[in-house]
């Protein structure tokens, strides 16, 4: 059984071979375990450094702010102390190493001193011009978040403040940035570290990515392997596609899906799987992702003769498909009411497709925006095929050429915008706009390579559409299907309907029927008391934008032009203000 590869290592070890940077903050999946092959297990991230970085002429530090400053073994403790008795005496420290050591328990500022103070000791040279220390210092710090916490540093407290300065110091001090000396920094979000020090240009983030489907499948066979017989996961079909079905799991999650999978007799369930991936994803993300999975099809779906077929045939190959013809994604646009969403859950539905609705990205708590961005980011990059759904897109995004926008929203939607024409995530994550206001949103958004790509127009139903809403409304209460001159009366009577108001009449009829049926007359009669409800003018505006940024040709009224519809625009604007 191959061991894992782990990217993000060999990176860490180019940069600090290279002398690239000395100051590295690990970020992304730290809070997961991985495999260390010389003890055939996982460990944490923590454990699984020092495993991986341990050299003969490494001595390897490790601090958290809940425990002391701790060396990898006694022997490089004993090593260290030498030079620092010896560097000690040019300064103002009295005390042995292994004292100060003690002292750090439980003080976080101390520690931080200490441990610049050590670099200083370790590039020390002795009378002879000799270092004073041979081996490099490789100084790794946990949960950094919570020693030099993010937010403006007039919100920080005095302890805060001095630990801060000390980070400054000693990260941007020449001596120590020329040394083969290193800090390795270790947070879920470089947003989460205070901006003073993860913004300096000599700090190099590396991410820790979701498990890929190979070191998925590694586990799941190494669990397997350690388990009793009794206990094994049974073989079957599933259990080769394990690793696929459950992408977006971390290490621990797909241990507590494996655990609980051999308790209850090791036979692996499809829907169990799902709902574990859905779980963790939904937790990782809190209230800014929801797995969808439609109950209706296409075929549910009324009229929209035309864009059916096109969907078919143009939409649909190009979403389930992960080779170069594949589809970044679409905008839909349309007037409220037009059935946008219903008949795009649909689409979703035939895809097949790993459906994900995003919600609204922005936090309240500062800098937990750009936290959830990173979350985002870090498990789109693990599917294999998804596709993200955006409801209501202008009311989510905002166009960046007008008015003032809030920081955090422009970085939001930054982070957003690159990751909607990322290459490594073309194929893999499809993206799915919907809006009554396509004006609002930014250029930049409605690009080719992005959801740009293509630009559907939903529209009010005319024609056979028109006949088969009509149709589909009435028919439910009448005793038998309407004939030609029935079909005729309603559609004069419910001339301007478009799809809510079809549905809403369906409603009102079978309200009204209480499982009977009614006569025609009653029908008409409930029909004329309905009243259009006075957003015309808004929905011709959300109508025309829709016409003019559509893409398609042959998705467009074909005896129309852009030009009058450009120029109604203009008049609409001057009425409505």
């Amino acid at each position: 059984m191959k061991a894992p590869k782990y990217d993000f290592l060999l990176e860490t070890g180019r940069v600090l071979n290279s002398l690239e940077s000395s100051t590295i903050v690990l970020t992304g999946n730290v809070h997961d375990h991985f495999y260390v092959s010389k003890t055939d297990n996982y460990v944490p991230l923590v454990d699984f450094m020092k495993e991986s970085m341990s050299l003969s002429t490494n001595v390897i530090v490790t601090y958290k702010i809940t425990g002391k400053i701790k060396f990898q073994n006694e022997r490089d403790l004993k090593s260290f102390a030498g030079a620092w008795e010896y560097w000690r005496y040019e300064t103002e420290f009295e005390d042995d190493f292994m004292t100060l050591c003690q002292r750090t328990a439980g003080n976080v500022t101390y520690a931080l001193e200490l441990l610049r103070q050590m670099c200083l000791c370790s590039n020390a040279v002795d009378a002879n011009g000799l270092p004073v220390f041979e081996k490099k210092l490789l100084i790794i710090i946990e949960a950094v978040e919570t020693i030099v916490p993010s937010g403006p540093v007039s919100h920080l407290n005095d302890s805060e403040r001095m630990r801060l300065q000390i980070c400054l110091d000693w990260f941007k001090d020449p001596a120590f940035m020329e040394t083969s000396d290193a800090v390795i920094l270790i947070a879920e979000s470089k947003g989460m570290i205070n901006p003073v020090i993860a913004r300096l240009p000599h700090v190099i983030e590396i991410g820790v990515p979701s498990p890929d489907t190979e070191q998925r499948f590694h586990f799941i066979e190494w669990f397997n392997k350690r388990q009793d017989r009794k206990q094994k996961l049974k073989p079957s079909r599933k259990k080769k596609n394990l690793s696929q079905l459950t992408t977006g799991l971390s290490i621990l999650a797909l241990r507590r899906l494996l655990k609980s999978t051999v308790h209850k007799g090791g036979m692996i369930q499809e829907e169990a799987v799902n709902r574990e991936v859905k779980r963790f994803i939904e937790r990782e993300l809190g209230d800014i992702v929801e797995f969808k999975v439609p109950a209706h099809k296409l075929t549910d779906v009324v009229g929209c003769h035309v864009i059916k077929k096109y969907v078919q045939d143009k939409v649909i190959p190009r979403f389930t498909s992960t080779e170069k013809d594949c589809l970044p994604g679409a905008t839909i646009c349309g007037p409220i009411g037009s059935g946008k969403t219903f008949f795009w859950e649909a689409v979703a539905a035939e895809s097949g497709m790993i459906v994900l609705v995003l919600r609204q990205l922005r936090d309240k708590w500062f800098g937990e925006s750009d936290v959830r961005l990173e979350r985002l980011r870090r498990i789109l990059y693990t599917f294999v095929n998804v596709l993200v759904f955006i409801d209501e897109a202008d009311t989510q995004f905002s166009n960046l050429g007008e008015g003032e926008i809030h920081a955090t929203e422009k970085r939001i939607q930054a982070g957003l915008l690159t990751m909607m024409s990322d290459p490594q995530l073309r194929g893999k994550v499809k993206w799915l706009l919907l809006t009554a206001r396509i004006d609002r949103l930014s250029h930049d958004m409605l690009r080719p390579g992005r959801p740009g790509s293509l630009i559907i127009p939903m529209l009010d139903p005319h024609g056979k559409d028109r006949e088969s809403f009509a149709c589909w409304a009435v028919t439910p209460v009448l005793e038998k299907k309407p004939d030609k001159q029935t079909m005729t009366e309603i559609l004069d009577l419910t001339k301007g309907y478009f799809a809510a108001m079809f549905s809403e009449l369906r409603s009102e009829l079978l309200a009204e029927a209480k499982g009977k049926t009614l006569t025609l007359p009653a029908v008409k009669s409930i029909i004329q008391d309905i009243v259009h409800p006075a957003i015309g003018k808004t929905r011709e505006y959300q109508s025309l934008c829709a016409k003019i940024y559509c893409n398609r040709r042959s998705l467009l009224p074909s005896k129309e032009t852009r030009e009058d519809w450009q120029s109604r625009l203009k008049e609409l604007k001057s009425s409505m203000k």
